[in-house]
């Protein structure tokens, strides 16, 4: 075996001993929160938190589920464990996604302040909070260019992984906001068809009211 066919065979195993690698951890890490849905009452404001042991991408995002009315009054905002704003949500937005890199305690606020009309009840949000650990290898292991290489493609990795939940997060709200409004046409349209056959009986019963009215004239017109 030539030297340039071994050593290909090596990165080759080495490769393939990286990929494994990744995929060990990004199935370890991979996070089971899921996107949840909550109602934000008016005039409240609920806040969630989340704490990252080790450096970590924390990441998430909300989506206003009912689109009746305005979102002025609404907005989120999160905070670092200095109890900094590190993000807040654009003014009059309907949703949001953020992310942010560090350790500590970490909290996503909801708040629906009641500044409009519509705001007098609740809305509904969903919404989603993950802690994504970073550079997960040993650190006093030797810092080779074999572990600063999977340490790069490790934190890639969790980077994609963040955008890849948060993409599924938006395709589940719209989903949620899609049921919805099929329930509301459901509902509607049942009350359209109670209506109708209502309104029908009625013109109906009114109908022949107005024949036997007729027949009776006509009835006491031949007798005169």
């Amino acid at each position: 075996m030539s030297l340039s066919t071994a050593v290909c065979s090596r990165q080759h195993s080495s490769l393939r001993s990286l990929i494994l690698l990744i995929s060990v951890v990004i199935t370890l890490l991979h996070s089971a929160t899921a996107s949840i849905q909550i109602e934000v009452d008016s005039e409240s404001t609920l806040c969630f938190g989340t704490y990252a042991l080790v450096r970590s991408i924390i990441t998430g995002n909300f989506d206003i589920l009912d689109d009746d009315g305005p979102s002025e009054s609404f907005s989120a905002k999160f905070y670092n464990p200095k109890g900094d704003v590190v993000w807040t949500s654009s003014y009059g937005s309907s949703e949001g996604t953020f992310s942010e890199e560090g350790e500590g305690r970490y909290e996503l606020c909801f708040s629906n302040s009641g500044d409009d009309d519509y705001s007098s009840s609740e809305r509904n949000v969903g919404f989603a909070l993950r802690t994504i650990p970073l550079n997960v290898h040993d650190p006093a292991a030797a810092d080779g260019p074999v572990n600063a290489m999977t340490t790069k493609l490790i934190d890639s990795a969790a980077r994609l992984q963040a955008n890849l939940e948060d993409i599924s997060d938006h395709q589940g709200y719209m989903r949620a906001r899609e049921t919805s409004h099929r329930e509301l046409s459901e509902k509607t349209f049942a009350r359209v068809v109670r209506w109708t056959l209502l309104e029908g009986l009625v013109l109906l019963f009114v109908a022949g009211g107005q024949v036997m009215y007729l027949r009776k004239f006509f009835e006491k017109k031949r007798m005169l």
